[in-house]
């Protein structure tokens, strides 16, 4: 066994509890470095080798052997020209201490996680919109690598951030907010802008360009999660002392092209989300006549589940996944968009 796989306990004052075994209170008084040094001695027959084995000097084992002696009131071993010859209590404890070293190690050992076997439920976060653009088409990579994976996708409202920071979902795809907790890790996958949408036969899909003095004068159509009244576009219209009319609020941002087909409504979404709509339904796309801040998306996870070896698989599956769906859906972007 390697130096780096020897186990430390820490001696600490351990208060006794009517309820709580007193074998733990001596076992602290232990130093078990010393077991594993008695099981090397005990493989190898010889202080030389069982120092070679362990990384340390000859001088360190005999001094461990010393107060393993001790320890158990027992020569433990006898010198003989053939090397070190085991005492009965020593042979007595070999199969034992060698049980117990093996499950330490598989106790400090990282847990393995096996993909194709693994029937482990994880939990996601992300919008309707975050589900049909970009998730859905990663399930049947997912199932094809892990077919007895389970997936809980949970929407989301208000700081994503800080509720995986309280113990939330273990994995979110969403655009983060300005305060990030520093437990919470993420990666990018892409930028992303606002454009608008209107039914294919509305009025200003005839037209070119859509025109600013057009946008203000037609009727609109707000997607609020949170319940706010103006949205990333009001923001940007506020700076230049400007208002559009929103005659619908609603939350969701599929039924929104259901609404705006039916409708005289402009629609504001993210391009992604809207390349992603192109002919499914009877929609037009233009580009926004006014200047809106561009976000981000990001694969977002915290800390407690950074070194997890299920969850490293599944960002990374998805994180994959992710960028490719990405790339496509900006590049029809840029084909479609005026």
């Amino acid at each position: 066994m390697h130096k780096a796989d020897i186990i430390t306990i820490e001696k600490m004052t351990t208060q006794h509890h009517s309820d709580s075994p007193m074998y733990l209170a001596d076992l602290a008084r232990h130093d078990l470095n010393a077991l594993v040094t008695l099981h090397a001695l005990l493989e190898t027959r010889s202080v030389t080798r069982a120092a070679q084995r362990l990384n340390l000097s000859q001088p360190a084992v005999s001094r461990t052997l010393a107060r393993l002696r001790q320890s158990f009131d027992d020569p433990l071993f006898v010198r003989t020209h053939r090397g070190l010859r085991p005492t009965a209590r020593a042979e007595a404890l070999g199969p034992p201490l060698a049980r117990l070293l093996n499950e330490l190690g598989a106790l400090l050992a990282p847990p393995k996680f096996d993909r194709a076997s693994t029937s482990r439920r994880f939990q996601l976060a992300t919008t309707d919109y975050g589900m049909h653009t970009f998730l859905a088409p990663q399930w049947q990579t997912l199932k094809a690598q892990a077919p007895h994976l389970r997936l809980d996708v949970q929407g989301y409202s208000g700081s994503i951030e800080q509720q995986l920071d309280e113990g939330g979902p273990e994995l979110a795809l969403c655009v983060p907010g300005e305060r990030v907790p520093a437990s919470v890790h993420g990666r990018e996958i892409g930028s992303d802008y606002f454009v608008c949408m209107m039914r294919e036969d509305h009025p200003l899909a005839s037209r070119g360009g859509l025109t600013l003095e057009a946008f203000l004068e037609a009727d609109h159509q707000l997607i609020s999660m949170g319940g706010d009244d103006r949205g990333a576009v009001d923001l940007a219209l506020a700076k230049q002392g400007l208002t559009r009319q929103v005659s619908l609020r609603q939350p969701h941002f599929l039924a929104s092209f259901s609404v705006t087909q039916h409708s005289d409504l402009l629609l504001c979404v993210p391009g992604c989300l809207a390349s992603s709509v192109l002919g499914h339904w009877p929609l037009a796309l233009r580009r926004l006549p006014l200047d809106v801040a561009p976000f981000s998306y990001w694969l977002v996870w915290h800390e407690r589940h950074h070194a997890d070896a299920g969850h490293r698989w599944l960002r990374q599956t998805l994180y994959h996944g992710l960028e490719v769906r990405y790339r496509e859906l900006s590049q029809q972007l840029l084909r479609v968009a005026d």
